[in-house]
């Protein structure tokens, strides 16, 4: 049985916080028009091939769009917790500018400014990313909760966007929103993961040796589902957002790419592409992470299949050349579709008691296929001989 290494490790949400409100508040500020700034948070280190799709370290990369709802509430009024229809800003979107020298880190049209005078209404800010993503369907109406997303996967990993949502900035006027002196009037958002981040990694069993080459001639997964609907709810009082996936659905095949190639098999023998393995696993670049709808992995139909050949040469020269013209012992292709429920466990020895890891919000988890074949070894016994037996013959 192949042998299965599954890492899974989710990183911690760090919120931001705001600044304890200032109670002696300068006239010169509550006179003039203040914008309001947006800077930005991402838990979680993650590169994509589309840089303008994808979080790129711990903040926005520069030039991306995100949208920005906000209520307004009279002074001293809290944001109910379905707050309706955002009366101050509706989807308005922000490009992301970086540490600029003014410390807005962003940029946007029209530009928004805080509510001035002795009794300033409050504002609440939430936050969307991307905001240039297709796939992403924003209803931000309250009705019982903050809004909800409808969301689908692109087929191409490459084209698959890093979807995130932000916690809530509640009850704000000017001076509580500084996320520090030099930048007042900045909204700080802490932008959260909302997918499953999913990479699959394939390597040769150890102890063929060289004469034996191991090639994956495909990979696919097969019936994952890749829509849903994001609900985001919030609790008056809190700082931050409680998001829910609902409406998981789909059925969709997504092709996998190894040491970035796409192998491809048709049977009975068009191939195309294949990858020859390493007793080191294959690598992953940045535009072949999968980021999917999380999902519930015990579904007996959700696989992943790989079809994979093995070569057996006499000597290590020919299995370099590795193109069944010299030396070729036996040749074998072999196809497997690994269930995660059952197979893609999180253990790789055969233990009935290990369990499907499922796909949930902000996880990052590895799948290591290690693929060899079972040598045919030989033992010999001599059975022996039978009981003796004598024979008499008397001559004359």
């Amino acid at each position: 049985m192949k042998k299965l290494m599954i890492l899974a490790a989710t990183a911690a949400l760090v919120l931001a916080a705001s600044c304890t409100k200032n109670e002696i508040v300068s006239t010169r500020n509550n006179e003039q028009l203040v914008p309001i700034g947006f800077s930005n948070y991402a838990p979680r280190n993650l590169t994509k091939a589309d840089a303008a799709n994808f979080a790129d370290g711990a903040v926005l990369i520069d030039n991306a769009t995100f949208g920005v709802y906000a209520w307004g509430t009279a002074n001293g009024t809290s944001i109910a917790a379905a707050p309706g229809t955002p009366n101050f800003m509706n989807g308005t979107v922000v490009t992301y500018l970086g540490d600029t020298t003014d410390g807005d880190g962003n940029t946007y049209s029209p530009m928004r400014y805080w509510p001035a005078g002795d009794a300033p209404d409050y504002l609440t800010f939430f936050a969307y990313y991307p905001e240039n993503a297709g796939t992403i369907t924003p209803t931000i109406n309250g009705s019982g909760k903050i809004g909800s997303f409808a969301f689908t996967a692109e087929n191409a990993a490459a084209n698959q966007v890093d979807f995130m949502v932000t916690n809530i900035v509640p009850d704000q006027v000017y001076n509580s929103t500084n996320v520090s002196p030099t930048y007042p009037g900045t909204v700080k958002f802490t932008f959260k993961h909302q997918l499953s981040k999913i990479q699959f990694k394939f390597k040769k069993k150890t102890g063929l040796g060289t004469e034996t080459v191991v090639e994956v001639l495909d990979a696919k997964l097969s019936n994952i589902k890749n829509t849903g609907t994001l609900n985001v709810t919030y609790t008056p009082g809190s700082t931050t957002t409680a998001t829910e996936w609902a409406s998981v659905s789909g059925t969709q095949g997504y092709d996998v790419f190894i040491n970035g190639t796409n192998p491809d098999y048709t049977a009975p023998s068009t191939i195309s592409n294949p990858v020859t393995l390493t007793e080191s696993a294959s690598t992953v670049a940045p535009a072949d992470i999968f980021l999917m709808v999380p999902q519930n992995m015990a579904a007996t139909t959700q696989t992943l299949t790989v079809t994979w050949r093995v070569r057996v040469y006499d000597t290590a020269a020919n299995a370099t050349a590795n193109d069944g013209s010299t030396g070729l012992l036996s040749e074998t292709i072999n196809t497997k579709a690994l269930s995660f429920f059952s197979d893609l466990k999180t253990s790789d020895t055969v233990d009935t008691a290990a369990s499907a890891i499922n796909w949930e919000m902000n996880d990052f988890i590895t799948y290591t296929i290690t693929i060899g074949p079972n040598p045919i070894w030989f033992t010999a016994e001599v059975a022996n001989w039978s009981a003796e037996e004598n024979g008499y013959f008397n001559v004359q």
